[in-house]
C-alpha cells in the first residue's frame, strides 16, 4: 500500500491529475534533499510528528527519529514498521512485522508506544492484523488492515469494524474538524465517506499519497512527486510544488508544515505549505 512508485507509474493516464479540476498558477519549485536514511532502514513506510515536534520515520528495519542536526538516529528495534502514526495525547500506534530479533508473532497487530517509540504493547482488543493504514483526525482512530475491514473508535483500545475500505486502498486521510468525513487515496482515484468509513463514493482521478492538515488544507503527492492541495476536500486542486521524486510516505502536520520522503529515502521538509522544500 505504501510501495507507490509500480502502482503509480502504471496508472501513468491517471497522473496527470494536477491538470484535473485543478486551479493551477502557482510556482512549482525544485527541492533540495534533507538527509537520507541510513542504508540498513530498507525503505520507509510512513512519517509522524511527535508531541515534543520530533519527526519519526517507519521504515522497513525500524523506527528512526530526527535530530537538531537534521541526521536520523534509530529508536527501538528492527521490526518492519508498516503503518505508524501519532495520537493527539502524545502516543504513537504502529503495526507491521517482526525484525529479525524478535520473536513476536507474525504480524504484530496494533501497537501503542507511550515512550516515543523505545517500547511498544499490542493492543489485544484489536484484531492481530498488518495495519498498514493508520489515520488519525478529529478525535477518532482508523485503521485498516490486510483484511480491507475498516476499524475506527474514540481510542486504539475501542476500534471496531464499521465498513470495508475500498479496492486498492493506498491511504486515509481524515478531516481533522469533522471526524465522520474521510478521502481515501486508491488506485483507481480518490474515494471519499461521510459517515466514518462506512460507504465510499467516487471523489475525483487524482491518485497519491494524501494527509489532511486541516479543513482546507488536504494534501496530495502524485506519482511524480507533485505537490496539490485542495481547500474543498478534495473536489478541485492548486498544483503547489515539488518533492522531485515519486513519493513513498507524507505527512502534513498543519496547513504549512509537511514531510515527505521518496522511495530512496530521502527525507525533505517544507514550511510553506508545499510550495519550497528543503
Amino acid at each position: 500500500m505504501r510501495g507507490l512508485l509500480a502502482p503509480i507509474t502504471a496508472c501513468a493516464a491517471v497522473m496527470a491529475l494536477v491538470g484535473c479540476g485543478s486551479s493551477g498558477g502557482e510556482t512549482v519549485s525544485t527541492p533540495a534533499t534533507v538527509h537520507a536514511i541510513p542504508p540498513e532502514a530498507g525503505h520507509v513506510h510512513g512519517l509522524a510528528r511527535a508531541s515534543s515536534g520530533t519527526l519519526l520515520v517507519g521504515t522497513h528495519a525500524g523506527l528512526y527519529a530526527s535530530g537538531a542536526d537534521g541526521g536520523l538516529s534509530r529508536v527501538g528495534g528492527d521490526d518492519d514498521y508498516m503503518g505508524l502514526a501519532a495520537l493527539p495525547a502524545g502516543g504513537l500506534l504502529s503495526s507491521g512485522h517482526p525484525g529479525p530479533g524478535s520473536d513476536e508473532p507474525n504480524p504484530l497487530g496494533l501497537r501503542l508506544s507511550e515512550d516515543g517509540g523505545a517500547t511498544w504493547t499490542r493492543i489485544e482488543a484489536v484484531p492481530r492484523d498488518d495495519y498498514h493504514v493508520i489515520a488519525v483526525g478529529g478525535g477518532r482512530v482508523y485503521a485498516v488492515g490486510a483484511d480491507g475491514v475498516v476499524r475506527a473508535g474514540t481510542a486504539p483500545e475501542s476500534l471496531r469494524a464499521v465498513g470495508q475500505a475500498p479496492a486498492d486502498l493506498i491511504g486515509i486521510a481524515v478531516n481533522p474538524q469533522r471526524a465522520s468525513s474521510l478521502v481515501a487515496s486508491t488506485n483507481g482515484g480518490l474515494r471519499r465517506s461521510t459517515d466514518g468509513g462506512r460507504t465510499w463514493v467516487p471523489a475525483g482521478d487524482p491518485v497519491g499519497l494524501v494527509s489532511w492538515a486541516s479543513r482546507e488544507a488536504l494534501y496530495l503527492v502524485d506519482g511524480t512527486g507533485r505537490v496539490s492541495v485542495s481547500r474543498d476536500g478534495g473536489t478541485s486542486w492548486a498544483t503547489r510544488g515539488t518533492i522531485g521524486a515519486p513519493p513513498a510516505a507524507l505527512l502534513a502536520s498543519s496547513p504549512s508544515e509537511l514531510a515527505a520522503a521518496d522511495h530512496d529515502g530521502r527525507i525533505r521538509t517544507s514550511s510553506d505549505g508545499g510550495r519550497t522544500w528543503s
